[in-house]
């Protein structure tokens, strides 16, 4: 069996965290995909992303079940926890190799426990997690609840809103949030906030996602999405408008943006970002 050393699948716990109040609902014994188990229960450093070992040797343990099932022997579901469409094992991590190893199985029998929750979101939420599939995860679940939230999907978007950095849909809600309120003073009050949703993505998010593909900005920064420039920007005009004391504009703040960023790496930018702005907010309370 091919062992894989580099990736770590998603520590439950680093998840469940991070969730705040949730319920757990019994669902029963189903197949489920392996293709959707994310992560485990307590033994999440052993096994690869993939479900793949992470290490050559296997264990007794293991060898039992292979040979077991190799000559037909039936074994009870594994137990997880489910979290939207994605699975954590508690139980079984044997049976999955063994399954996936003697049977090719893309399928198995499972005991699901679905994990029901409200996931909070704001740019000044604070994660802590201890893998980067936990990170990739928590992502995840922002992208559900800020789906959720302004009732705008992914599925029927020109340019799907997809982000690299946690808090990065936090950071979009607010301002879908203040747009719903103060937009022509107010006129989205009385309304769903999926109108004022879709008419921010319409008229404010995807004009600058076209300026930002027609100056193809986002090559310079390898692993990155439109939105994240998006997000970047937005913060980048808000320091340059604060500095210059009146709005610079979105073109304006590209050019000014890609001068400064361009060569550096992105991992660094928010926070230069932010830095900047106290310094300036303290210059001026200071004059």
């Amino acid at each position: 069996m091919s062992v894989e050393k580099n990736v770590i699948s998603a520590d439950f716990s680093s998840i469940e965290k991070n969730l705040g109040r949730y319920k757990v609902v019994c669902v029963g014994v189903k197949p489920i995909e392996i293709s959707k188990i994310a992560g485990s229960l307590g033994r999440y450093s052993d096994f690869s992303e993939k479900f793949l070992p992470r290490k050559s040797y296997i264990g007794i343990r293991y060898a039992s079940i292979r040979e077991s099932m190799k000559n037909g022997e039936t074994f009870p579901p594994i137990s997880v926890y489910q979290i939207l469409d994605n699975y954590f094992v508690i139980d079984g991590h044997h049976r999955i190799m063994a399954a996936r190893e003697v049977l090719d199985a893309a399928y198995i029998d499972a005991d699901i426990k679905e994990i029901k929750f409200d996931f909070d979101i704001s740019p000044d939420k604070v994660y802590s997690y201890n893998t980067e599939s936990a990170r990739k995860f928590l992502i995840k679940l922002e992208e559900y609840s800020f789906q959720k939230k302004t009732s705008i999907s992914n599925s029927i978007l020109k340019y799907p809103i997809k982000v690299t950095e946690l808090v990065s849909f936090g950071k979009l809600y607010r301002e879908i949030e203040n747009y719903h309120k103060n937009y022509n003073k107010g006129e989205f009050l009385k309304r769903h906030i999926i109108f004022a949703a879709l008419h921010w993505y319409e008229c404010h998010f995807m004009p600058s996602i076209i300026t930002i593909k027609k100056e193809k900005i986002l090559q310079k920064f390898k692993d990155r999405t439109y939105t994240d420039l998006y997000v970047w920007m937005q913060q980048h005009k808000y320091y340059l408008s604060q500095k210059a004391g009146y709005d610079v504009g979105f073109d304006y703040t590209i050019k000014d943006f890609c001068e400064k960023y361009s060569n550096v790496k992105s991992l660094y930018i928010v926070p230069n970002m932010i830095s900047s702005i106290i310094k300036e907010i303290k210059h001026r309370l200071m004059d």
